[in-house]
């Protein structure tokens, strides 16, 4: 049976008898609900996601990794997120066993965030100079670009740093036979992580973390915050709007593989992961919670199919993260 928590049970039942049992649709989860699509348009956009990196491989094993797509709907086009299902695939738990023991060596920098909460307890007491400029970076698909012979050689460094010998082997034996199959048909995938391994989040951390401390080092003029996670970096710049513009060229040039997008402040404010920044009249930073334009507000019914305890813990995850990410003047 269908399940979703912005789905009531009458919708369940009618996408049961209705929609669901069609062969020309696909019902996908999205970031936030459901979505249904034509399984053509679905299918050419799983196309559109191979850009010349991934060619077609002979059947080896009996269970490979399977690639999907899931819909960004709060982008134009609807494109979709590749995801490569990496469950029972032959280098899962070795996969898994790796990423353990790489994470007690990412996270160190100055500029690492675990977060949300974490962010807003490192920037709730500064103050911004009327100069300021708050700004926010993306990496454009990280995962599927970070540069593996590249990574490779930061984790054959850190064998000097107590990491075991044996260990840069095995990382690149997953990084280097990464394929998965869609249709019946095999693909290699030539450049990047999949997303959807559980070594790939630990693999970009550790890229990026040694990619941002050469760019801030080589540049000229440097932002006074800089904070990321994962792809996503908050920044503070005090320089002006074209020194920061000379800023994105500079990151832009450091690697072929890597390219920001930049979003600056409109209005005073600026969105972060599930946070919204605001300038104050005096200088402090507020924030409160928030949710994209494509947020639907709408949450577990009372009298829905539901255990009593996921009732329970929705209500206690929107009451920790009100409290963990807004000031006082946005919880009054």
């Amino acid at each position: 049976m269908l399940r979703n928590p912005l789905v009531t049970s009458a919708k369940t039942n009618a996408l049961n008898s209705g929609p669901k049992k069609r062969d020309d649709i696909v019902i996908l989860s999205a970031d936030k609900g459901t979505v249904i699509m034509d399984k053509d348009s679905y299918n050419n956009k799983i196309l559109d996601l191979n850009d010349g990196t991934n060619v077609p491989l002979k059947p080896s094993a009996a269970r490979p990794p399977r690639l999907y797509g899931l819909p960004k709907i709060h982008k134009e086009g609807t494109p979709l997120r590749p995801i490569v299902s990496t469950i029972n695939s032959p280098t899962y738990k070795l996969a898994r066993f790796l990423s353990d023991t790489l994470l007690p060596f990412t996270g160190k920098t100055s500029s690492a965030v675990l977060n949300s909460t974490q962010l807003v307890s490192m920037v709730k007491d500064m103050v911004l100079s009327p100069d300021d400029i708050l700004v926010s970076f993306d990496v454009v698909s990280l995962f599927t670009k970070v540069p593996v012979p590249d990574t490779l050689t930061i984790i054959e460094d850190l064998v000097q740093h107590g990491l075991n010998s044996d260990v840069p082997a095995l990382v690149r034996h997953c990084l280097t036979n990464t394929y998965f199959t869609r249709n019946g048909t095999f693909y290699k995938q030539n450049e990047g992580t999949p997303m959807g391994s559980p070594l790939s989040p630990v693999i970009a951390n550790m890229f990026m973390e040694k990619f941002e401390s050469d760019a801030i080092h080589t540049s000229t003029q440097r932002p006074s915050l800089w904070k990321r996670y994962v792809d996503d970096t908050f920044v503070i710049w005090p320089h002006g709007l074209p020194a920061l513009n000379h800023f994105l060229d500079h990151i832009n040039s450091r690697h072929p593989s890597i390219r920001f997008t930049m979003e600056v402040e409109k209005d005073g404010k600026l969105p972060f992961l599930d946070i919204l920044f605001e300038r104050r009249p005096d200088g402090s930073l507020g924030h409160s919670v928030y949710r994209k334009a494509i947020h639907t507000d709408s949450y577990l019914k009372p009298d829905s199919h539901h255990h009593p305890s996921q009732k329970n813990s929705l209500i206690k995850t929107l009451y920790h993260r009100a409290h963990g990410i807004s000031d006082q003047h946005h919880l009054a």
